[in-house]
């Protein structure tokens, strides 16, 4: 693929630039080049704003490109991750490069690959809740989880042979499945269970600028006598849930379809359980269509964890096959691991703490004629509002900002 290399001119804002570096550290030169698909005119990348992000001391820089696309600049010793989003009336645009390195023998040329994301539409994850609540003992309570489900775009959409997956490794460790050269791989190792919804084809309509709840456990949690008093959410409306069949142990509502378990890394788990730490969560249909079976006698579709002795085989999804992905994870800064890669999603959201009954929820861009339009940039980053007061089946009435 031809790619148009654009060197970025870092204009610093302000003072704040001036105290990223320690007064006499020693600044290296550094160069930032921008690579656009085949197709996008370079003006692009005209006032584009970038991020420029010490990871070691957090400092950011926010540079903004010139009219002329060429400079350098100077930086000081240490780890950086740099970062640029962009909107025209058709498309988004992110790109993001991590664990970049300014010292005495780096090679300080840095490129940022932006990918570009159609604005056409389609389903996207409106809110996830996933923290949990404390009950009045003061315990654990995760059972009150759900994933909402929206159509963005102006059209029926069957939710029939949709799936929706939980990426390894579920908590704050550092991806091992990337490729050589560190780039997150291609396909996208499942955790737990995959889940398909039902249907036949047909089935689950999904109209346009509405919405489907997938329920942990589809009950009233604050009155069930199985559920918390404390939780923030009532589930006994949801219309889907993640019901996983093992005598004894999950709770099976006959007014919720339940999901098809197509494949689990753990044959002993009896939730769906999305960790209260955050996991990176993807929405995708598999090539076979409805005939998961086939897909899953396949061992071509399945992978061992890099680097370990571990038996366990992971189901694995290419990226492609991917409608959305959100990157949900801690709020520690330094705990926060990517295991999306830009293509799905160039950022991440968090909720400030565990079991604290707050949701992340996806912004409004616009309202017309009543219609909600939700923001999806695929930079969850900028797209998601953190620490929410959960609202199943619920749309904002105004635009946030």
């Amino acid at each position: 693929m031809r790619k148009f290399p654009l060197l970025l001119v870092m204009m610093i804002a302000g003072v704040v630039a001036l105290t990223s570096c320690e007064k006499g550290a020693t600044l290296y030169d550094v160069s930032i080049t921008v690579f656009y698909p085949e197709g996008y005119g370079t003006e692009k990348v005209a006032s584009q704003e970038i991020t420029v992000k010490n990871t070691l001391t957090g400092i950011e820089i926010t540079a903004t490109t010139d009219a002329t696309g060429v400079a350098q600049t100077e930086l000081e010793e240490g780890m950086y991750t740099i970062q640029a989003t962009l909107e025209t009336d058709d498309f988004y645009f992110n790109g993001i490069t991590e664990n970049l390195t300014v010292n005495t023998s780096a090679v300080n040329n840095w490129e940022i690959h932006m990918i570009a994301s159609s604005k056409a539409g389609g389903l996207v994850l409106k809110e996830i809740y996933y923290t949990g609540s404390k009950t009045e003992a003061g315990s654990n309570y995760y059972s009150d989880q759900f994933h909402e489900i929206y159509n963005n775009s102006d059209e029926v959409v069957y939710l029939d042979g949709l799936c929706i997956g939980l990426l390894e490794p579920i908590g704050s460790s550092p991806t091992v499945w990337v490729n050589q050269d560190g780039s997150i791989m291609d396909r996208l190792p499942i955790a737990y269970h995959a889940l398909m919804f039902p249907g036949t084809g047909q089935q689950y309509p999904i109209q346009p600028r509405t919405s489907v709840v997938l329920a942990m456990d589809a009950i009233d949690h604050k009155t069930d006598p199985l559920g918390n008093p404390l939780s923030p959410v009532n589930m006994a409306s949801a219309q889907f849930e993640a019901f996983i069949e093992a005598p004894g142990k999950d709770t099976d509502s006959p007014q919720a379809a339940n999901l098809i378990v197509m494949y689990t890394t753990s044959a002993s788990m009896y939730d769906w359980l999305h960790s209260v730490n955050g996991a990176a969560v993807v929405l995708f249909r598999l090539p076979t269509g409805l005939n998961y079976a086939s897909f899953v006698s396949n061992p071509d579709n399945f992978m061992t964890k890099p680097g370990t002795t571990s038996a366990t085989q992971y189901f694995m999804v290419h990226k492609d096959w991917v409608i959305d992905g959100v990157e949900c994870n801690r709020p520690e800064e330094d705990k926060r691991f990517k295991r999306l890669p830009t293509s799905v999603d160039a950022g991440w959201t968090w909720s400030l703490a565990t079991y604290n009954s707050k949701s992340v929820r996806r912004k409004v861009e616009k309202i017309l004629d009543g219609k909600v339009f939700y923001k999806d940039t695929n930079n969850s980053t900028n797209d998601f509002l953190i620490d929410q007061t959960p609202t199943p089946f619920v749309h904002p009435t105004s635009v946030d900002l």
